[in-house]
């Protein structure tokens, strides 16, 4: 009897379990593989929201919780979170000893989950490397450092497997096939504005409305509080309604929420929420008139649904976009007339009816499904060299 690969896939947050998803679904039910799920960051946190309730749900194994996430919205909190990550990630994958691991991204997880396995042997698997923005985050360092201490590459572009031709890595090891998230987002059932308005508590059956999602920016920490507010005082001007989502878990996001409770207790148009269950959400954009702030779904999902997006800042500064992004700075005039562009210019938003999704086509999770199911676990994957060396 053939016997089973032991996949252990690591997830920290909302944003990247919902691109391991479709991946881990089809590893679930795929007899060659034995998948468990590891649990940690902002999951397990009630700050923003204890999401970890939604892998419990969707019913896979989870091998082990690893509580790290420190509640503070100082700089020097991340690293001290991510140290503590990397003792609890080493215990488990020595008690596991998984065959592969499995990562997403540029968040703590994928350097403190690629560093470890890399001391420790095992072979990792990173998903979304190579991918370029040109906002200063720390994610940028991040994305490239993981990506050089992972084994097996899955990009979302030709672009991204170019850049990391560029860095180094071998040919054999890069595998291009789309973002997962796009698999199922593609194939959630449709949610009524009614129903969602009975969902949400938070009536959206008969408007026009927005929905925000803006992150905090680690090298801009001392100017969130000033940001979001001209965002929000923006959102006011067009007499809207606008639901906003709770930000990650980075330095800067105390200033961000604090300014999202006093603008939503001040402002009835304005309803604020921590996390929803995914098909609420995708429906949420499905019906909104436009997404502003600095989150990827603005890039990544929204051309799916030809959905108008405002990119406010640096986050996301030089990534591929579909064209239904149109790229801000934390300016209020600037932000209110890319609004006014994406909700009223008819042609403008003609124009997007027609753009294509360079991010995927739905079958990414089974290529990556296949990949790991026939690649060699040997030393050669283990032990990397660098290809452009030119001592022998």
């Amino acid at each position: 009897m053939k016997q089973q690969r032991k996949i252990l896939a690591v997830t920290g947050a909302r944003s990247e379990y919902d691109i391991l998803f479709p991946v881990l679904e089809k590893l679930h039910q795929d007899a060659d593989f034995e998948l468990q799920v590891l649990v940690t960051g902002a999951h397990l946190s009630e700050n923003f929201g204890r999401t970890v309730q939604y892998i419990e749900q969707d019913g896979f194994t989870i091998a082990d919780r690893v509580y790290n996430l420190i509640n503070t919205d100082q700089k020097i909190g991340r690293i001290i979170s991510l140290g503590q990550q990397i003792s609890g990630l080493a215990q488990c994958f020595d008690r596991i000893r998984p065959d592969i691991i499995l990562i997403v991204g540029d968040r703590e997880e994928a350097i403190s989950v690629s560093l470890t396995g890399a001391y420790m042997d095992i072979a990792v698997a990173h998903i979304a490397g190579g991918d370029v923005t040109k906002d200063g985050n720390i994610d940028n360092s991040v994305r490239y450092a993981a990506s050089k201490m992972s084994h097996i590459h899955f990009t979302i572009l030709e672009q991204h497997r170019q850049t990391l031709l560029k860095l180094g890595e071998d040919d054999w090891r890069i595998h291009t096939v789309g973002n997962p998230a796009l698999d199922r987002f593609l194939s959630l059932p449709e949610v009524s504005k009614q129903e969602l308005s009975t969902n949400l508590g938070f009536d959206i059956t008969h408007d026009d409305y927005l929905v925000l999602i803006q992150h905090p920016i680690i090298t801009d920490f001392a100017n969130e509080g000033k940001n979001i507010r001209v965002t929000l005082d923006a959102i006011v001007s067009t007499g809207k309604k606008c639901l906003i989502n709770y930000p990650n878990s980075d330095a800067g996001n105390h200033f961000i929420i604090e300014a999202y409770r006093e603008y939503s207790a001040k402002h009835p148009q304005l309803f604020l929420f921590q996390n929803l269950d995914r098909i609420t959400y995708v429906n949420l954009l499905r019906h909104a008139s436009c997404l502003l702030g600095n989150s990827s779904s603005g890039l990544i999902e929204a051309p799916s649904l030809t959905l108008p997006v405002v990119n406010i800042g640096a986050r996301q500064r030089g990534r591929v976009s579909a064209g239904n992004v149109i790229f801000v700075d934390n300016d209020k005039t600037q932000i209110t007339s890319a609004l006014s562009k994406s909700l009223h210019d008819q042609q403008y938003r003609s124009t997007l009816k027609t753009i294509q999704n360079p991010y995927g086509d739905g079958n990414s999770s089974k290529k990556i499904v296949e990949i790991l199911r026939r690649i060699k676990l040997d030393s050669n994957l283990i032990h990397k060299n660098i290809t452009y060396t030119t001592n022998e």
